[in-house]
């Protein structure tokens, strides 16, 4: 009876770690987690790779490693007639200490972009770019937001706020505009946030994103008239 009882133990003992390992396995740097490794409006199941993981560092460690994980892996996509930013993607934590997705915790991110080499009364065109947050198909990376350049430069280079209907939940807003549209454009500032709760932000200033280093975030514009035929 103690031999089987000894047994059972082990068998047990085996079971669980196997278990254990299945549920938790690591390939090339990335973590794969089973469906209680997140709250349950994550989908399942969810690889994460170590680079998203900051939900277990505090203070500027945190700071430091979110900001750089935005910017230092976003990247801008081109197709005919639009250009898409894609921002770096994080795992944080929630007021209870879950984990989860930076877009399941923040829902809105706005970027605003300044003019290079044009300026009026000493102040630079900008742009304010404020979309949604989503996490796109690969989760190491935030949702591209889409600019309809064509669209943008087929109107008159003024102060405006305006949104196309194929953008859905995209705002644009130009300021300080010289009647020519720039057609290069860097990063200047980034905030992702929760629209109904002020308090849940991570936000990048200019002096943030110049002790980063070189800015990765340029948007070219075609060098044509203000109402160009094309855009490739």
């Amino acid at each position: 009876m103690t031999k089987r009882w000894i047994s059972g133990i082990f068998f047990f003992v085996v079971a669980v770690f196997i278990g254990a390992c299945l549920g938790r396995q690591s390939w090339n740097g990335a973590i794969f987690l089973t469906s209680t490794s997140f709250s349950s409006n994550l989908r399942n199941p969810a690889a994460v790779h170590r680079s998203l993981e900051f939900s277990r560092l505090d203070g500027s460690e945190l700071i430091t490693g979110t900001h750089n994980r935005l910017v230092t892996s976003a990247r801008i996509l081109t197709q005919p007639g639009e250009m898409g930013i894609e921002l770096g993607h994080f795992v944080t934590r929630d007021e209870q200490g879950n984990r989860q997705l930076a877009c399941e915790f923040y829902d809105r991110v706005r970027m605003v972009f300044e003019a290079d080499g044009i300026a009026t009364s000493g102040e630079r065109p900008s742009m304010e770019i404020e979309g949604p947050c989503k996490t796109g198909n690969d989760i190491t990376r935030i949702e591209a937001v889409w600019v309809p350049v064509a669209k943008i430069l087929s109107e008159k280079a003024s102060d405006m706020d305006v949104t196309f209907p194929e953008n859905e939940g995209v705002n644009f807003k130009f300021q300080n505009m010289t009647g020519d549209w720039p057609t290069r454009w860097h990063l200047k500032s980034l905030r992702v946030f929760n629209k109904e709760e002020a308090d849940r932000s991570v936000s990048l200033s200019p002096e943030d994103l110049h002790n980063m280093g070189a800015n990765p975030l340029i948007l070219s514009w075609p060098t044509t008239a203000r109402r160009p035929t094309s855009f490739q």
